[in-house]
């Protein structure tokens, strides 16, 4: 029986701009850091840019999130590495636990499975006995909260690990308001219609009407890039407003904004948010599901309602016009990812998961490392 955790299998979809997809990266990047042999399995990448794959074994494997031909790309999969057995198969994407529970199965693995807002975790209903699956991780406890409880789930054990996010060394960190150029007002992730970026431009042309001379930034792509872009033309935002892809450089696009948006109609808890604070940028964000657990408004940063241009336009005047509050409550947002979000901790709480498992669930001893004879995108 192998004593320790060698081996961690990730899989995960597609892996795009968005918070679930960064948080992936950065739990394969640390896992390899702490020496645990650790391969990323999705079906795509798209729109990312690419420093931030470097650490990530990453193995593109289309087809296998398909119904009937994804089976056959499963058992390629599995005869892949049924030699080099992973001791852990953690799924990052719910919507894959079938297939999850199809190779560990095969493979005769423990099966753990992520979720990280309240569609995948209300989504998550499991109708028979899945003795595979041990463990369901949420992002928050307004996650956890929304699975349904059902005989079947009522065996598997729930836990709640918050992510983890790097802090830079503040004196390395320009402050936002602190030069002469029009404030930046930005916001970012997949532009679909539950993350408020309507909501957002029309805040934007409140304050632009209030007299205040701004810059407008929106990094991501997704079905609703056509009608913003018409809602900003329509609103008289378009010489003021950037659309950026996922593949711009996620910091630089972080460091160069002013004021943080999330406007989100529903959240897990908000990834790129926590890295925006990590990064010394105050945040507004709607006062929706785990954002309520990160901010105390005033404190790390300012809540609105969901929905709500008009206060989302006040809030924003509110820092322009007072930047040493924003300062404050961006140094003080900083402090507080700093504290409770960091990513070591993180790893510790995952890394101490795999290890309950792995310890409670029979292995099959080998010595090499996880190898998959598939595409893949080698970066060092």
């Amino acid at each position: 029986m192998a004593e320790t955790v060698q081996r961690i299998l990730l899989l995960d979809g597609e892996l795009s701009f968005r918070g679930s997809s960064l948080l992936t990266l950065r739990l394969a990047r640390g896992l390899e850091r702490r020496e645990l042999d650790t391969a990323l399995v999705c079906t795509r990448v798209t729109e990312l840019d690419h420093s931030l794959l470097h650490g990530v074994r990453l193995h593109e494997v289309p087809g296998f999130n398909v119904p009937i031909w994804g089976q056959i790309v499963l058992r390629t999969l599995c005869r892949d590495i049924k030699d080099q057995r992973p001791d852990i198969i953690h799924v990052q994407d719910p919507h894959l636990l079938s297939q999850g529970v199809r190779l560990a199965r095969k493979l005769r693995r423990p099966l753990i499975v992520n979720i990280s807002d309240q569609a995948e975790s209300s989504a998550l209903v499991i109708r028979k006995a899945t003795p595979e699956l041990k463990v369901v991780i949420s992002v928050s406890e307004s996650v956890q909260q929304q699975i349904p409880e059902t005989p079947f789930m009522a065996s598997i054990e729930k836990r709640v690990i918050l992510p983890g996010v790097e802090v830079p060394d503040a004196a390395k960190i320009d402050l936002p308001l602190d030069d002469d150029r029009p404030p930046v007002i930005g916001m970012a992730g997949p532009l679909e219609i539950v993350k408020g970026a309507a909501f957002f431009l029309r805040a934007c042309h409140r304050v632009v009407e209030a007299g205040h001379e701004i810059r407008i930034v929106i990094a991501g792509s997704g079905p609703e890039e056509r009608s913003l872009r018409k809602l900003a033309a329509s609103l008289q935002l378009s010489r003021r407003l950037t659309f950026v892809d996922g593949g711009v450089a996620m910091a630089g696009y972080l460091e160069a904004i002013d004021i943080y948006c999330l406007p989100s109609l529903q959240q897990g808890l908000g990834v790129v948010m926590l890295e925006a604070m990590a990064l010394g940028r105050p945040v507004i964000a709607s006062g929706v599901g785990g954002v309520m657990s990160v901010i105390q408004d005033n404190v790390h940063g300012l809540i609105v309602p969901p929905s709500d241009s008009r206060s989302l336009a006040d809030r924003i005047i509110e820092l322009l016009l007072d930047r040493d509050k924003a300062r404050r409550i961006a140094a003080a947002g900083q402090q507080m990812v700093r504290d409770r979000f960091n990513e070591n901790r993180m790893l510790d709480e995952v890394i101490q998961v795999y290890r309950e498992v792995h310890a409670a669930h029979p292995q099959i001893q080998e010595s090499a490392p996880v190898t998959i004879r598939a595409r893949q995108t080698a970066v060092d």
